[in-house]
């Protein structure tokens, strides 16, 4: 089951799926968690309890980092012919991810974005989901990282 703040993505998703049921669905990452299954299954999976048939779903599952989550998204648009691709995010970080997004010079993307509280994840990241605090300051750290790699 996802932690509180990724079902919020995965119900925002859903959501606008509603609005738009042309749309294709984009769940992304890979296990990084080390748990033997991809988060974009584990999203997947949850986005076809809410009622999204699965063919309105691609597990991009390869990604382990914001950098590489948005890198595969826009291959996969790309290839598919997609248009009008909607970011999905938590709130607080959506301005990495559009700033990441934009630096790849990703131009046509928009972006929604859901608050949501904490919850702890499985292995390392049960301290970066736990609370908002918590996630707050891994952004923070994520914040000074992308901008030394040259991500944002």
């Amino acid at each position: 089951m996802p932690t509180l703040p990724t079902r919020a993505q995965i119900e925002l998703a859903a959501a606008w799926w509603r609005r738009f049921p042309g749309a294709v669905l984009i769940m992304c990452t890979g296990d990084n968690q080390r748990l033997g299954v991809s988060n974009a299954s584990v999203m997947a999976d949850y986005a076809v309890k809410l009622g999204i048939p699965r063919r309105c779903i691609i597990e991009e599952d390869r990604s382990l980092n914001t950098l590489e989550n948005l890198r595969n998204a826009r291959a996969i648009v790309r290839d598919r012919g997609l248009e009008e691709p909607t970011l999905v995010a938590l709130d607080l970080y959506t301005r990495r991810a559009v700033a990441t997004a934009r630096k790849m010079g990703w131009r046509d993307l928009r972006w929604v974005s859901v608050s949501a509280e904490g919850e702890p994840a499985f292995g390392w990241k049960r301290f970066q989901t736990r609370s908002r605090t918590s996630i707050l300051l891994y952004e923070l750290a994520a914040w000074m990282w992308s901008y030394l790699a040259g991500w944002v």
